[in-house]
C-alpha cells in the first residue's frame, strides 16, 4: 500500500510540471474563514454567511471515536455522546439544555443532534436564531460538551436502556454478519473490534467512574473544533470564543492521540456469510489501500485524485450499468466508487457493489472482474473521460453560480473535515477554476495508470466480502468459488470496450409551435399563461439559488381511472418507465447523451393524478423543456429495462418474507385497508402476472397529452426564455376537449377500534408499534397547524415518559395533520420500536400521554416551543423554490391557499385549541388502528 504515496506524487508532476509537483503547493485556505488556535489548542472556524438569512450553526468535533476505547470500554464513545445532552456545567437539570434549545426554536434530533463513528464525535446546533443572548448560550453549549459534562450516576442509568434499544433497533441481518465478520475483515487491527454501538454487556453494567475516566482522559481542548457559521460578526464570535473556550485548562499528561493501522493484508480476504433475515444477496469487492497522506490533502494533488476517482467511478459504472440491461447478464446492478474501508479512516478502497440475479453469485462476481480487468488492460476511452469530466464539471459549476448563497451546511462540513481530516478548503471560484484547469490538463494516461494501480493486485489487499439469505433453495458460494470467479476474470480473452453512442439531437424535428393565448396574474406572486392546447403554465422568477430552476406538473386522473384488472401493472408504470429511455435513446444512451447537462426528468402516476417532476441549472433550460416534451411521446421501446425491473422486483421479494420490518409494514396496510388490492405492496404472484404492453398503455394513456396539465416553473430564468420553450416545446403538445377529473374510489382506512397484534420468530427480539388515528374533518388552517402541534407535542412527552424515563425505546415519534384531497380528513400517527417484554407499558404510557392532552391541555412552554420553531421554519421556507411551488399547486389543484394568515393563525394558537383537537376530534371518533409486532419463541431445531 505504501505505492499510493508514490503515484500521487507522480500524477502532480505529470499535471502540473516536475517543479510543482516538489513543492506540493497548497490549494489557498478560502480567506472568508477566519482560523485560529487557542493557547490550550482548541482549534475554531468562524464564518459570516447568510443563507439562512438570521441563523447559525454550531459544531463541535472530537478527535475521539471507538477506535479509542479499551476492550473493557466498548460503547463508552457512543454511550457519552448521548450523555451530552443529560446534565452539564451551565445547564445542570435533567433535559435542560433541550429544553432551552426547544425554546429558541431548535428541536431536538432535527437541529440538536450528534453522532459517533470509529474515528470522531461530531455535536451539532444548527438554524439557531441569532437573537438575544442565543450565541453566547450555544457557545457555552460547546463549552459544557467540551468539558463541562455532568456524568451523574442517575442520569446513565436512565439512558443504558435508550441505548440497548437503538442496539436492538440497529440489529439488522447484515449488521449482525457485520458485527460477526469485522475481526475478519480487519485482521490484525483494532478497528475489528470496535463497533462504535459497543457491547451491550458492557453498556448495561459499566461504573460510571469508568465512563467518567473516559471523558477526562480524551475530552480537551487539543483534540477539538470548534465551528461556527452563519449570520454573525466574526469579530464578535471570535472574541466570544477566546473568553469562553481559553477558561478550558489544556490537558496534562494526556495521552498522545494515535492513529490505529489497517495492516496490509498479504492474502486476499474471501469473506462469505447467511442471515436468515436477509433479503437478496449482495457482494462488495474491495480493492483496499492506504489513504491519501495528509501533507497532500490540503494540495492541489486532493483536487487531482479526486477528479480522477470520479472519472474511473463514472466510465466504470457507465459500462456497468449498459452491461446490466443485457438479458444474459448475472447481475442486476453494479456500482464503483471511492471512499473509505468500512468503517476505518487509516484505509481507503476502491468499492464495487453488485447485486446479483438470484443464484448466480459467482458469475456475476467474474462478469464484474471481467469489466475491471478489461478496463485495467485497455484503458478507459477518450470519450468516456470527455463524458465523465463534463459531468464533473457541470456539478463544481452549479456550485459555482451559486456560490453567493450557499446554505450554512455547505460550509460547515467542510470546516469539521479539515479539522478532523485537512482536507482543503479553499473558496468556491478557487476551486472550480482549479478544477477546470486540472481537468484539461489531466491525461488519459494519468486516469488509466491510477485506475491500474487501483486494480493491479487480486493477491494482496483485495476483499470479497459476500451477504446471503439463510433459506432453503439459495445457492451460497464457497470461498474457493468466489476466488475462483475472479482468476477466470482475471484469465479471460477480452477485448477493448467500444464505447457506442448516438450523435443526434433529444429531438430531431422540432415540432410545430404552439402559442400563449391568454397572460394573467396568479396567486403568491405567479404569472398564468393559458397556452394554446389548454395547458396552463404558471412561473415564478426568484432569487434564492442562482443555479436552480425547478419544475413540476400536475394532471388529474391517477390510478383512479386504472381499471382493476391493470392495478398491478400500474403499480410498475413508474420503475419501468424511469429504466427506459425517451425518444430514440435507451436509458443508457441517454445517459450518454446528457453527459454536462444537469437537467433530470421523472414521471409518476398517484392515486388521483399524474404528475413530472425535476429541474435544471438555468443554461440547461432547453434541454429540460426537450425531456418534457419526450416524456409526452410513446414511450421507449426498452424490453430489456423492463426485464431487469422486473428482475431486481423478483430479487428483492424472493426473501423478503423474511425480513421483519418488511412483515411489519405489510400488516400495517393490510390491518387499515383489508381486502384492498390496490392499497397492498406487490408480491412475487404480481409479478407473474405483470404485462409490458399494458404497462406502456397506462403510462401512454394517462400522459397522452399535455392539454389537461398544469405547468410549474420556479426559480432562476429569463422569462423571455420560458415564452420560447413554453410555446415550442409545451404548446406545441396535444391538448384535449376536456380535462379529466380523478374517480372517488372511497377506499379509507377501516374505521372503529381494531388491534393487531401478531408475533414472528427474529433473530433479534423487537418489537415494533405503529399506532393510527384517522376520519374526516373539514380542513381548516388553524386545523392544520392544531394537528401538527399535537404530533410535536406528544413526541416530546412521549421520548421523557417512554424513552429518557422508562429507557423502553430508542426512538418515538407522533406526527399530526388535517389535509385536504378527495375528502378532508385527519390522522395522528405514533411509531415506537420498543423492548418486547414491555408491551402493556408503552401502550400505557402512549395513551396516557393523548388523554392528559385531552383532559388538561398544554403547558405554555410547550406552546411557546412550538410556535417558536414553526415560525422560525416558515421565515426560512420563504427562500425555498419547493415552499413556493408547493403553495401554488394547493391552489390550482384544490382551492387551498396555506399561506395567507398562517403566521397570524400560528401566533393565536391556544392550548384550549390542542386540547379540543385530541378530544372532540381524535379520541371522541375513536377510529384507531393498533399494529403490534412481538417476537416468538424459535421453534426447537
Amino acid at each position: 500500500m505504501k505505492k499510493v504515496k508514490l503515484l500521487l506524487l507522480a500524477l502532480v508532476a505529470l499535471c502540473m510540471g516536475d517543479a510543482q509537483a516538489q513543492q506540493l503547493p497548497p490549494l489557498p485556505v478560502d480567506s472568508a474563514v477566519r482560523i485560529g488556535k487557542l493557547s490550550n489548542g482548541l482549534t475554531y472556524y468562524i464564518r459570516h454567511n447568510e443563507e439562512p438569512k438570521g441563523q447559525a450553526h454550531f459544531y463541535i468535533a472530537q478527535k475521539v471515536g471507538s477506535i479509542q476505547e479499551d476492550d473493557s470500554q466498548r460503547g463508552l464513545a457512543h454511550f457519552l455522546e448521548h450523555m451530552a445532552f443529560n446534565g452539564s456545567k451551565h445547564f445542570p437539570e435533567d433535559g435542560q439544555l433541550v429544553k432551552y434549545c426547544e425554546r429558541i426554536g431548535v428541536k431536538f434530533g432535527q437541529n440538536l443532534n450528534a453522532y459517533t463513528s470509529t474515528d470522531e464525535t461530531v455535536y451539532n446546533i444548527n438554524n439557531v436564531p441569532m437573537t438575544g443572548s442565543n450565541l453566547d448560550s450555544c457557545l457555552y453549549i460547546l463549552a459544557d460538551w467540551s468539558g463541562g459534562l455532568f456524568l451523574t450516576e442517575k442520569e446513565i442509568d436512565k439512558e443504558r436502556g435508550v441505548i440497548r434499544e437503538e442496539w436492538r433497533m440497529r440489529t439488522s441481518g447484515y449488521m449482525r454478519i457485520i458485527e460477526r465478520q469485522l475481526p475478519n475483515l480487519y485482521p490484525g487491527s483494532k478497528y475489528g473490534h470496535r463497533m462504535p454501538i459497543g457491547l451491550m454487556d458492557i453498556v448495561e453494567n459499566f461504573h460510571p467512574d469508568t465512563l467518567r475516566a473516559y471523558y477526562k482522559k480524551w475530552y480537551h481542548p487539543d483534540l477539538q473544533g470548534v465551528v461556527v457559521v452563519g449570520d454573525v460578526n466574526v469579530d464578535e464570535v471570535e472574541a466570544k470564543i477566546k473568553t469562553i473556550f481559553s477558561a478550558i485548562p489544556r490537558a496534562t499528561n494526556a495521552p498522545a492521540y494515535v492513529d490505529y493501522p489497517v495492516p496490509a493484508n498479504p492474502t486476499p480476504i474471501y469473506i462469505v456469510d447467511k442471515d436468515k433475515e436477509i433479503s437478496s444477496a449482495a457482494l462488495a469487492v474491495m480493492f483496499k489501500h492506504e489513504p491519501m497522506p495528509r501533507e497532500l490533502r490540503g494540495t492541489y494533488a486532493s483536487v487531482a485524485v479526486d477528479y480522477i476517482n470520479g472519472v474511473i467511478a463514472a466510465a466504470l459504472n457507465e459500462r456497468l450499468n449498459e452491461l446490466s440491461q443485457k438479458p444474459d447478464c448475472p447481475f442486476l446492478n453494479a456500482q464503483s466508487g471511492y471512499g473509505t474501508y468500512i468503517l476505518s479512516k487509516m484505509a481507503d478502497n476502491f468499492e464495487i457493489y453488485i447485486m446479483p440475479k438470484p443464484n448466480q453469485s459467482a458469475a456475476a462476481l467474474q462478469a464484474v472482474m471481467q469489466e475491471v480487468e478489461r478496463a485495467r488492460r485497455f484503458g478507459i476511452t477518450g470519450s468516456e473521460i470527455f463524458r465523465a469530466r463534463e459531468n464533473i464539471l457541470s456539478g463544481i459549476e452549479t456550485i459555482y453560480n451559486n456560490r453567493d448563497k450557499q446554505k450554512h451546511e455547505y460550509y460547515t462540513q467542510q470546516y469539521v473535515r479539515h479539522f478532523l481530516d485537512g482536507d482543503a478548503i479553499p473558496d468556491i471560484k478557487t476551486e472550480f477554476e482549479t478544477y477546470k484547469m486540472l481537468a484539461q490538463q489531466i491525461p488519459a494516461e494519468a486516469v488509466n495508470a491510477t485506475l491500474a494501480q487501483y486494480v493491479a493486485s487480486v493477491d494482496t489487499n483485495f476483499v470479497v466480502f459476500a451477504t446471503f439469505p439463510d433459506k432453503e433453495g439459495v445457492d451460497i458460494p464457497t470461498a474457493d468459488a468466489l476466488k475462483a470467479a475472479v482468476q477466470a476474470a482475471r484469465a479471460a480473452q477480452l477485448e477493448a470496450y467500444v464505447d457506442n453512442t448516438k450523435n443526434e439531437p433529444l429531438v430531431p424535428v422540432l415540432p410545430k409551435k404552439g402559442k400563449i393565448k391568454k397572460e394573467e396574474a396568479a396567486p403568491f406572486g405567479y404569472t398564468k399563461w393559458t397556452l394554446s392546447n389548454g395547458a396552463r403554465v404558471y412561473y415564478k422568477k426568484t432569487d434564492f439559488n442562482d443555479a436552480q430552476f425547478s419544475f413540476g406538473a400536475r394532471s388529474f386522473g391517477g390510478s383512479s381511472l386504472v381499471s382493476d384488472a391493470d392495478i398491478i401493472n400500474s403499480k410498475l408504470v413508474d420503475g419501468v418507465i424511469a429504466s427506459s429511455g425517451l425518444g430514440a435513446f435507451k436509458s443508457t444512451e441517454l445517459q450518454k447523451a446528457l453527459a454536462g447537462k444537469v437537467a433530470s426528468i421523472s414521471s409518476s402516476i398517484g392515486v388521483t393524478g399524474e404528475e413530472l417532476n425535476g429541474g435544471s441549472t438555468p443554461k440547461d433550460i432547453r434541454t429540460l423543456f426537450e425531456l418534457i416534451y419526450l416524456k409526452f411521446q410513446e414511450p421507449t421501446d426498452d424490453p430489456d429495462a423492463y426485464h431487469n425491473v422486473i428482475n431486481s422486483l423478483k430479487t428483492q421479494l424472493i426473501n423478503a418474507d423474511k425480513n421483519p420490518q418488511k412483515a411489519f409494514s405489510d400488516s400495517i396496510m393490510s390491518t387499515l385497508f383489508p381486502n384492498q388490492p390496490r392499497r397492498r405492496s406487490i408480491t412475487l404472484a404480481d409479478l407473474e402476472k405483470a404485462d409490458y404492453a399494458a404497462i406502456k398503455r397506462i403510462y401512454r394513456d394517462r400522459f397522452r397529452s399535455a392539454g389537461d396539465f398544469d405547468f410549474f416553473f420556479t426559480g432562476a430564468f429569463d422569462v423571455d426564455s420560458l415564452r420560447q420553450f413554453t410555446e415550442q416545446y409545451i404548446a406545441a403538445l396535444p391538448g384535449v376537449k376536456k380535462r379529466e377529473q380523478y374517480r372517488d374510489l372511497k377506499i379509507e382506512p377501516v374505521s372503529g377500534v381494531v388491534d393487531n397484534r401478531f408475533y414472528r420468530e427474529m433473530e433479534t427480539p423487537q418489537a415494533m408499534l405503529v399506532q393510527l388515528w384517522s376520519g374526516k374533518t373539514p380542513y381548516t388552517m388553524q386545523k392544520a397547524i392544531t394537528a401538527d402541534a399535537l404530533g410535536e407535542i406528544l413526541t416530546k412527552r412521549y421520548l421523557k415518559s417512554i424513552r429518557e424515563d422508562g429507557g423502553l425505546a430508542y426512538n418515538v415519534h407522533a406526527g399530526g395533520s388535517a389535509d385536504y384531497g378527495v375528502h378532508d380528513t385527519y390522522t395522528l400517527q405514533i411509531y415506537c420500536p420498543f423492548t418486547p417484554e414491555k408491551v402493556d407499558s408503552v401502550l400505557y404510557l402512549m395513551d396516557l400521554g393523548l388523554k392528559e392532552i385531552a383532559q388538561k391541555g398544554v403547558t405554555p412552554e410547550e406552546l411557546g416551543d412550538i410556535k417558536k420553531f414553526n415560525e422560525k421554519q416558515y421565515v426560512e421556507h420563504q427562500r425555498s423554490n419547493d415552499y413556493w411551488e408547493g403553495l401554488i399547486v394547493g391552489k390550482v389543484r384544490w382551492d387551498k391557499d396555506k399561506q395567507t394568515g398562517y403566521l397570524d393563525a400560528l401566533r393565536a394558537l391556544t392550548s384550549q385549541d390542542l386540547q379540543a383537537f385530541a378530544r372532540d376530534i381524535v379520541i371522541k371518533n375513536n377510529n384507531r388502528a393498533t399494529i403490534i409486532m412481538l417476537p416468538k419463541e424459535k421453534a426447537a431445531k
